[in-house]
């Protein structure tokens, strides 16, 4: 659960989110890439990196899915928020998309995120004409991820000119803690509502229960839990698990490539908690078809937190 550059202030009126940034008007021949900065300057006119320049208003719209997710913080209709430019994405020679993160702001310009707030994942497209930037689509928030506001956003090549925004993200709760990663499909226009794949990278409950650090041994070395694991129950009637994981994307072809995920870590169930645990070493195997990664092989060994 691990969770850039300096941005220069910049100041863009109404009227120029229609033109250009200066800096790329100037000259001639193809424009240069603006900065994540200078992108987020167009999209919310008057932004800058700095405390007072990052607090604009957002709307939040009808996301399908989100629904079934708790997003303390969050309201429908416009909400105040903080800007942060997140990820640049090329996805034609003449077109960019901007991913921002969003977070409630409270009066005082400060992060009011709690620990059920997810980020509020916004798209902004931009399109070149001749030597100027411009925005070309106001796309928005398109999800909600990750918990106190915060979730690990970056590009990832599905195939051969098919860029995706992968998003991880992890939370600790009363000794369970858990990651899980979610992969949008980025096109010219548009991200898509709807993940290409969603699903749990890790799940660890050492310090859920006085006993799993002994029952997990040698696999988990012994620590300082960050909450005081529970000392009632029975050994018999839990399981203690610490399972993590890493994962690729064969992006060599121009469909996109298989997504392989690699499982490591040990488990001792609760009908065998006297014997030694269950070392993990496994993978499974996802497909893509009509927009979906599906198992084609193997099984995430990673329980429901």
């Amino acid at each position: 659960m691990k969770y850039a550059i300096s941005l220069r202030r910049a100041a863009v009126g109404a009227a120029a989110v229609a033109a250009c940034l200066p800096i790329v008007c100037a000259g001639i021949g193809p424009a240069p890439v603006p900065t994540a900065a200078q992108l987020t300057a167009l999209a919310f006119p008057g932004w800058s990196d700095s405390p007072a320049g990052r607090v604009h208003g957002a709307a939040l719209p009808a996301i399908p899915g989100s629904a079934r997710g708790i997003h303390t913080g969050w309201a429908p209709g416009t909400n105040r928020v903080l800007v942060e430019p997140k990820l640049v994405l090329r996805t034609d020679a003449t077109h960019l998309t901007l991913i921002a993160g969003l977070v409630p702001a409270g009066e005082d310009g400060r992060s009011a995120a709690s620990h059920a707030t997810p980020m509020a994942l916004a798209a902004y497209q931009f399109e070149q004409h001749g030597g100027a930037w411009g925005v070309s689509g106001r796309q928005g928030i398109f999800a909600l991820r990750g918990f106190s506001g915060t979730a690990a956003v970056r590009e990832v090549v599905l195939g051969m000119r098919r860029p995706a925004v992968a998003v991880e993200y992890g939370s600790c709760w009363q000794g369970y803690c858990g990651t899980w990663l979610a992969v949008y499909e980025v096109s010219r226009d548009m991200v898509r509502h709807e993940p290409a794949v969603e699903l749990a990278l890790s799940g660890v409950n050492v310090d859920s229960a006085a006993d799993c650090p002994r029952r997990l041994a040698p696999f988990v070395k012994a620590h300082v839990p960050d909450t005081a694991p529970r000392e009632d129950g029975e050994a018999d009637s839990h399981d203690c698990y610490s399972i993590e994981s890493s994962w690729t994307i064969d992006a060599a072809h121009d469909r996109p490539g298989d997504l392989t995920i690699r499982y490591q870590g040990a488990i001792s169930r609760a009908e065998s908690y006297a014997g030694p645990p269950a070392a993990i070493d496994q993978r499974q195997v996802l497909r893509y078809g009509n927009g979906k990664y599906r198992a084609i092989s193997g099984f995430s060994p990673v329980p429901a937190i």
